[in-house]
């Protein structure tokens, strides 16, 4: 049971992070770039909320910075392949290979963060 609350607390930060705060903030540049701060901000954004929802859940500190700077390298590479491919062949929101590679995109995340859950109830 404490698996798949950790598992919604993620889904939840998730949307909060990447549709709420995303939205808000309106960091110049392009996540495609590296030399652009967005993708690092954004990925930041999902870091520090992960470990949020893992230190509250499981009141272990250790594995909540574990898998907060785990979710900000992961996220951060799974957004600038994502980004890469949808500027490479110009794809756009009326397109349906841009809307697949959002679904991708999005089952990625949720892929990392159940394997979280995993890790997390293993130990």
């Amino acid at each position: 049971m404490e698996g798949l609350i950790i598992l919604y607390g993620l889904l939840v930060k998730h949307a909060i992070a990447d549709l709420a705060i995303q939205s808000l903030r309106k960091t110049p540049g392009d996540k495609s770039d590296l030399k652009s701060l967005k993708g690092y901000i954004h990925a930041g954004d999902h870091a520090g909320l992960t470990f949020v929802v893992i230190a509250l859940l499981t009141n272990n500190f250790l594995m909540s910075i574990s898998i907060a700077l785990l979710d900000y390298v992961l996220h951060f590479i799974i957004d600038y392949v994502k980004t890469r491919i949808i500027k490479r062949y110009k794809w756009t929101t009326d397109q349906k290979a841009y809307w697949i590679t959002q679904a991708i995109d999005q089952t990625l995340h949720y892929t990392c963060y159940l394997s979280y859950v995993l890790i997390l109830t293993s130990i």
